[in-house]
């Protein structure tokens, strides 16, 4: 059988027994009806490097990390790693993304965010991607 979890006591002492200080989730972006199009085509998807590191910063103090973004083709469906700091309920991430503010970046509702929690007591406590919340 093949472990593919880091052996406790090899720089991983840190992600055993203690809490953390933020969740994982993995975001299943489904596009409604004939909605692809204007969601690719908001000038959302044209910001310059200023302004996405505006938004990002604008994520980060809400409490939100997007570690990745992973487009299966433009029709959908779209899949995302995000890091949601400790406090923030899976309530108010799923209202996060449904909002303008976040991925329904066009305000018309172009598409459904399936949000699932991820499990890291299953993964030993290793995170999928290096926290940015500590």
């Amino acid at each position: 059988m093949v472990n593919y979890l880091p052996p406790r006591g090899i720089g991983t002492e840190h992600l055993f027994g203690i809490d953390m200080a933020s969740e994982f989730y993995l975001v299943h972006h489904i596009f409604k009806p004939d909605m692809a199009k204007t969601w690719w085509e908001h000038p959302d998807g044209d910001l310059n490097e200023e302004e996405r590191e505006k938004r990002t910063k604008r994520w980060f103090d809400a409490g939100f990390v997007n570690h990745c973004f992973m487009p299966m083709s433009k029709d959908g469906p779209m899949y995302c790693v995000w890091e949601v700091k400790d406090g923030v309920s899976a309530t108010n991430f799923q209202d996060f993304l449904d909002s303008p503010g976040g991925v329904e970046r066009t305000g018309c509702k172009t598409i459904n965010n399936v949000v699932m929690k991820v499990d890291l007591e299953l993964t030993g406590g290793v995170p999928p991607y290096e926290r940015k919340f500590a």
